[in-house]
């Protein structure tokens, strides 16, 4: 089996290095498509033993995409971006390998992406995403901006990958976020403006005015693409997140809140996320019994999840810590003195930094520990 790595680039010195270290072990092809850097990424990539294409930015993603497969001969592509990674990547090829022997064979693999902010090291929760896939004509990218994997005859037959082929993602500093956010926004109000708006884009307006901090426009998106048929390959967490984190900025309703909280954990029963986001409404709408119930159920798939993951999730160690020092006050209004400060000591344990809930933690000692 030979297998291609492809990378599109423009100016990733600080990134690319490290993410060719992770497939150095299963590389048989290495082509890098340079879109115009003007640091030292074109060395980087020459010192490691890829073939360098350049190619000039028409604000296409995808064409620049297809460029890169055009170019590649092996039997399988790999396709990273410069922030992302193999976790394990001695497990790759076995792993295509029995894909191989699937039957009806695969056409790609879905993988999991773990998103770290570099600048603190955080984990901001996991993701979907397809970056291996057969070479042949009929799979080639679409779209200009979030281009997407599609067949030609029909529907991708996808391999959904236990955890051999996770992967690490680190393009989620605040900072490039918003770079990526007003770069990507500029990308589709072009589309619309030659072809109008369509469906399938939702997603990505929603993601976009959340990047920008436009709460209204991102809810306004989410909850379109919520309830277009255009649905995303991955998952729907992503925009339940947009459209709740929205109308908490936003001071929308409570009920209306709840009620969309309420939805997500119906369609995701096993994910600690919603049961999170359900506890913080119930206790904005003094329900303290009932959110402090889901806030245990949060904590507890948390804990020990009931089943293996199927879709992304944002649930994260902060996450964690807050539902664990809101349980913390809660069972101190309780009276549940001791519960309360071992809720608190593991909120401290997921996010030693959070000043907030050590200024919590030690109000508590100050009025309850004598």
């Amino acid at each position: 089996m030979k297998i291609s790595v492809c990378y599109i680039v423009k100016n990733e010195e600080k990134n690319l290095p490290l993410s060719l270290e992770t497939v150095r072990a299963f590389v048989d092809e290495l082509i890098i498509v340079d879109t115009g850097s003007s640091d030292r990424t074109r060395q980087i990539a020459a010192a490691a033993g890829a073939r360098v294409l350049d190619f000039t930015w028409r604000d296409d993603f995808a064409a620049a995409r297809n460029f890169a497969l055009r170019n590649a001969t092996g039997e399988w592509i790999v396709f990273p971006d410069a922030d992302e990674g193999f976790l394990y990547p001695e497990r790759v090829r076995e792993k295509l390998l029995e894909i191989d022997s699937h039957i009806p064979p695969a056409d790609a693999a879905m993988v999991t992406r773990i998103n770290l902010d570099p600048e603190t090291g955080q984990s901001k929760g996991n993701d979907r995403a397809v970056r291996l896939f057969r070479n042949t004509p009929e799979i080639r990218y679409q779209g200009r901006i979030h281009e997407n994997i599609i067949h030609s005859r029909g529907t991708l037959n996808l391999y959904q990958d236990d955890g051999a082929l996770s992967m690490y993602h680190t393009g989620y500093a605040e900072s490039v976020g918003t770079q990526k956010a007003e770069r990507n926004l500029r990308i589709l109000q072009q589309e619309i403006a030659k072809h109008g708006e369509q469906p399938g884009q939702y997603l990505y307006l929603a993601d976009c005015y959340l990047g920008i901090k436009d709460y209204k426009k991102a809810m306004k998106y989410a909850i379109l693409a919520l309830d277009s048929p255009a649905q995303p390959v991955a998952s729907r967490v992503g925009l339940f997140h947009v459209a709740i984190e929205s109308m908490r900025q936003l001071n929308w309703p409570l009920d209306e809140q709840l009620a969309l909280a309420n939805m997500a954990m119906a369609e995701y029963p096993d994910q600690p996320e919603f049961y999170g986001e359900r506890g913080m409404i119930l206790c904005a709408m003094d329900r303290l019994d009932e959110a402090r119930a889901s806030l245990l159920k949060a904590a507890a798939l948390y804990e020990n999840p009931e089943a293996p993951p199927t879709a992304e999730t944002y649930f994260t160690t902060v996450s964690a810590a807050t539902v664990y020092a809101r349980l913390g006050e809660l069972e101190a209004l309780r009276q549940n003195l001791d519960a309360a400060e071992t809720f608190f000591r593991k909120a401290l344990a997921e996010d030693e930094s959070n000043e907030a809930i050590q200024e919590k933690y030690e109000r508590f000692l100050r009025e309850n520990r004598p």
